[in-house]
Order: structure tokens, then sequence, then C-alpha cells
């Protein structure tokens, strides 16, 4: 019978804890991890997360391997069925993701975004965020001086514009 990969339920932000348990089992197991910044405590970190919070992947032959340790694994939830039939992902599907997942980075702003100066000389300024430039600094269109000036500024100086 040919492997096919089927779609696992994570307990909330246990799909590590899941994935490691799987594969002590011998399960063939996927679990897309994108890079992406967070603000922690005034200092921009970059730490990978699931591109799908709660899900993850896991190859098996249907009606061959043993599904029922799956259920019992710790930090497992359940295998995701519609009716009867489990979720099967086909192979093209999970080729796609890994392919994608090289190429994702998420940044804490993206183009375009409203931004808000927290903290320096240019308080409580709004602008339009533009491009981060490295780690540490960002370039931001501040309206000021009665025009749009391109200014660099520390990224742990912004927060996300709230109206």
């Amino acid at each position: 019978m040919e492997n096919k990969w089927f779609l696992i339920q994570s307990k909330p932000r246990n799909e590590s804890r899941a994935l490691e348990n799987l594969l002590r089992q011998g399960y063939e197991t996927y679990l897309p991890l994108i890079e992406v910044e967070r603000l922690q405590r005034g200092k921009l970190l970059k730490k990978e997360e699931p591109l799908f919070p709660r899900y993850l992947f896991l190859h098996l032959a249907a009606g061959v391997d043993n599904w029922g340790p799956i259920r019992s694994t710790m930090g497992v939830s359940g295998m995701v069925r519609f009716g009867q039939t489990y979720a099967a992902v086909p192979d093209p599907v999970i080729e796609g993701i890994r392919e994608r997942t090289r190429e994702i980075r998420k940044s804490l702003f993206e183009s375009g975004d409203s931004v808000q100066v927290v903290s320096g000389p240019l308080l409580g300024l709004e602008g339009v965020f533009e491009i981060s430039d490295g780690e540490q600094r960002s370039f931001v269109l501040l309206e000021f001086m009665q025009k749009q000036q391109r200014v660099s500024i520390s990224t742990t100086d912004l927060r996300a514009a709230t109206y």
C-alpha cells in the first residue's frame, strides 16, 4: 500500500513536543517552520514558529502502519478527519510547502504598515513602514516639517499604529 501524508492536530503550543514524540516512535513526520521577527522585552528576536500552528504532517501507509499510538502520543490532540475519512494531503502539496518555507521570512512589520514611534526623539509621530535595514534599524516615512521624510529608526522604537 502507498504511503500518504496525513494531518495531525497537536495540543496548543505543543507542535514540537508532538513532533519529537512521534519521531521517537519511528514515524516520518514533518512540521513546517518559518522564521519570524518578534519584539520581546524591547529586543528584536528571530524565532522559528510553525507555519500552521497546532498542525503537523505524518507519513503513513493506510491500513499498514499502527495508527493506535498516535492518538495517545504526548503533544498530539488527534488526527484530522472529515467524517470517517482521515485528512490525506497529496505529496505535491507537501513538496510545495517545503519549497515555500525555505523562502518565507515573516518580518515584524511589512512595507506599507502604519507605525508609531514609541520612544526616542521622534516619540508620538506616526508614519509608514518602508523597509528593514538589517537587524536593528528600519526606514520609516514620517510626516514632519510639512513634508514626508525618510528616517532610519531603531526597530525596537516602533509599534503598529492603533486607531
